[in-house]
């Protein structure tokens, strides 16, 4: 009678674990890979990612596809006519990013133009001792030189006087240096003006500003990029119960607009 062979008996494999654990990492490598991409997505990446969630918020504007109706877009598709809302850009569009980087360069540019002429004005102030008559402050708006009436005209009075011509023509080369629009605000003190030429101090200050304007036209600066405006005594920049703020508040200012402004448009009003 044979004897019937044994099995051999298959050993235990106790490193298993191992094969999970494998698993394991390779899902966390690919999670951290995802959580690196996302961290530096780009710009058109995330136009992409908000018109998509715009259009899927919005199932009435979905786009058809082949295979079905979809809200999101990939970035290789067509708006295919879809208006986009104002607060958001088509990234499929080659001319935004385009337009945005010309502007950019233009805001950059127009700021180290008007930086530089706020520097030249101001050092040609001081040089020719013009300090206790004119004043010269960089704003938001632009470059604004602020002229006292007293060296400018006399009381009541629009006309310019001698020694402001002078003034205002040795400032005159500086804004040749460059092609912004110039504004020239006129305001008055709260002492009230009754004449047959100028009725109120709207009038009196409005005619400073065009005074001031037609000076600049005439020695040279285009017409078009000039304006006159006259705040008469709304917009103080000291108390009118002293006749030192009084005389504070008579003044001129031209302001040299950034670019941000377009031709024609009225700046916001000035803050003093």
């Amino acid at each position: 009678m044979e004897r019937r062979s044994k099995k051999p008996k298959h050993k235990q494999n106790h490193e298993r674990w191992l094969v999970t654990y494998s698993d394991l990492i390779t899902l966390l490598l690919v999670f951290f890979v995802v959580m690196f991409a996302m961290s530096t997505i780009d710009k058109t990446r995330f136009a992409t990612l908000a018109e998509s969630l715009y259009q899927a918020l919005h199932p009435g504007q979905q786009i058809p596809l082949n295979m079905g109706t979809t809200a999101l877009l990939e970035s290789g598709d067509q708006n295919n006519g879809q208006q986009f809302p104002d607060n958001l850009q088509n990234p499929n569009n080659p001319t935004n990013a385009t337009t945005q980087n010309q502007q950019s360069n233009e805001d950059l540019t127009d700021a180290k133009q008007l930086d530089l002429l706020y520097r030249e004005i101001q050092q040609y102030i001081a040089n020719h001792h013009l300090t206790g008559e004119v004043q010269v402050v960089d704003e938001a708006r632009g470059v604004q030189i602020t002229m006292r009436d007293v060296a400018l005209f006399n009381t009541g009075q629009a006309v310019l006087l001698p020694k402001a011509k002078a003034i205002i023509e040795g400032l005159i080369p500086f804004f040749k240096q460059i092609s912004n629009d110039i504004v020239v605000e006129g305001y008055t003190d709260t002492q009230p003006i009754n004449t047959p030429i100028y009725p109120s101090n709207w009038e009196l200050s409005a005619a400073r500003a065009m005074s001031v304007v037609r000076f600049l036209a005439d020695h040279g600066i285009n017409p078009t990029r000039l304006a006159g405006m006259g705040y008469g005594q709304y917009h103080p920049v000291a108390s009118n119960a002293t006749p030192a703020g009084r005389q504070a508040n008579r003044r001129v200012n031209i302001v040299i607009l950034r670019k941000i402004y377009a031709p024609g448009t009225a700046p916001a009003l000035p803050t003093n």
